[in-house]
Order: C-alpha cells, then structure tokens, then sequence
C-alpha cells in the first residue's frame, strides 16, 4: 500500500512541473484575464497539493 502513496506523490511533482509551466505562460501574458486565470489556477495548485501530500504523508505514516 505504502508504494501506491509514494507514486502518487511522484506523479504530482510530475503534474505540478507542467502545471507550473501553463501558469507561468499565462502570467506572463499581457492580458489581465489571463494572469488573473493564471493566479487563481496557482492557488488551486497549492491547495490541491497541499490536501493530496497531507493525506499521503498520513497513509505512509498510518
């Protein structure tokens, strides 16, 4: 059980690697739409991170 934790922490470095690149494309866009999209996306990235690692580090704890 504890391997499928630790995938799922290697695929999120994977998905947040390319997420951070979409983000980082919207940003430096110069419509104001689209860094407002690109931020608000960046907050859904640390916030969903923040749930799946704290739940992954308490199954590989448990």
């Amino acid at each position: 059980m504890k391997f499928a934790y630790i995938l799922l922490l290697g695929l999120l470095l994977l998905v947040d690697i390319l997420t951070f690149t979409e983000i980082a494309s919207l940003v430096r866009q110069p419509s104001d739409l689209s860094v407002a999209i690109g931020l608000a996306l960046l907050v859904v990235l640390v916030v969903a991170n923040f749930f799946v690692i704290r739940f992954s580090f308490k199954r590989l704890k448990a």
